[in-house]
Order: structure tokens, then C-alpha cells, then sequence
């Protein structure tokens, strides 16, 4: 059998298009010009580019910026199993300040889900002439609510 899937179980691959779906309509995230570059079934990476408007009374990009990045991409992977999920705990620790006008790029992975909740951790980089810098880390865990996104579609 041909598998088209690339690794990724039939079903699965219906869950990713439905949450790719819902994050073309998240306009706070288009707001930020945060992009969606992978997503698998355990993990994600994000990018946005650093703007002007971004930066606190310091000239430093703002913390809650960062934040933002972060809890997009949690967002995305949380619900990528087309099971509606909430936050219920977030703990970020800024490791440093990236510099205006770079690049942050989000990496993130599943640590581990059950029916009802899951874990995840992500890691927000700085990168700038070809380099990574480690900003900031953030730890999550998501209630997995039962409900679908696509009634459809099943879970």
C-alpha cells in the first residue's frame, strides 16, 4: 500500500489540516506576523520577525511578545489532535533579551498526553547572522477537553 502520508497516520493528517485551518484565522498571531512553518502530530516550529512597534520603554522587545509567540504555538500543537484543548498552566523563563529586529523562532514538542490532559515544551530563539541564541523556554500543559474542532472528523 502506498502510503502519501509521509509517517503520519490517515487520520492524523486530517487533524493537522483542521488546526492549520483554525490558526489562518487566528488574527492576533497574523497581527504579530507570527508563521506557521512544520507541524508533525508531536511537534512544531513557528518564526515572526521583530518590529519596531514590538519594543517596551527600553528599545527591548517587549516580554509579552515573546510570550505571544510561544502561546501560539501552543495553541497550534495543543489542538492538533482535533480535540478542543484550553491552557491550564504556562511558565516561561526568559533566558535572554533577542536583539530588535531579528528573528524568533519557536521550536515545540509533546512531552506527553493522556485522554484528558498534555504537556508540551518549547523553546523561543533569537537568530541572527546564522546563529541561535537560546531567549526563552516555556513549559505547558493543556486540558483536553473531549470536544471536536470538525464534528466530522474523527479524533
Amino acid at each position: 500500500m502506498i502510503n502519501n502520508y509521509k509517517g503520519v497516520q490517515p487520520p492524523m493528517q486530517e487533524h493537522l489540516k483542521i488546526v492549520k485551518k483554525q490558526f489562518e484565522k487566528d488574527n492576533y498571531a497574523k497581527s504579530l506576523g507570527i508563521v506557521l512553518d512544520k507541524l508533525t502530530d508531536d511537534t512544531i516550529q513557528m518564526h515572526m520577525q521583530l518590529r519596531e512597534d514590538m519594543l517596551n520603554m527600553y528599545k527591548r522587545p517587549h516580554g509579552g511578545v515573546i510570550y505571544s509567540l510561544a502561546d501560539a504555538a501552543f495553541s497550534v500543537l495543543g489542538n492538533n489532535k482535533n480535540n478542543i484543548s484550553v491552557g491550564l498552566d504556562c511558565s516561561i523563563t526568559y533566558h535572554a533579551s533577542p536583539d530588535p529586529g531579528t528573528i524568533l523562532i519557536i521550536e515545540g514538542k509533546t512531552l506527553s498526553h493522556s485522554r484528558r490532559t498534555a504537556s508540551f515544551l518549547f523553546n523561543v530563539y533569537m537568530e541572527k547572522e546564522g546563529a541561535r541564541t537560546l531567549v526563552a523556554t516555556m513549559k505547558s500543559v493543556s486540558y483536553r477537553t473531549g470536544k471536536p474542532i470538525d464534528p466530522n472528523i474523527k479524533q
